[in-house]
């Protein structure tokens, strides 16, 4: 190899590195997103099923005094 092949693959590899190091970090910022849209719908799944748990006991604690009643 001459001297103008080793500057030729050197700032190739400059370049391709750059563009990987790019690559990685827009990769790196869409999983901190995709996680923290996870993390915030999880503690949604959380307060709804929480909604839904207190709602069946209020309706089985109904149902049960006003078979009391009968």
């Amino acid at each position: 190899m001459t001297e103008e092949d080793l500057k030729f693959l050197i700032g190739s590899y400059q370049q391709r590195s750059q563009d990987l190091f790019t690559q990685l970090v827009a990769i790196e910022a869409k999983n901190m997103q995709l996680n923290q849209t996870v993390e915030l719908l999880s503690a949604k799944i959380k307060e709804l099923a929480s909604k839904d748990q207190s709602s069946s006991l209020k309706s089985k604690k109904s149902t049960k005094q006003i078979g009391d009643f009968t």
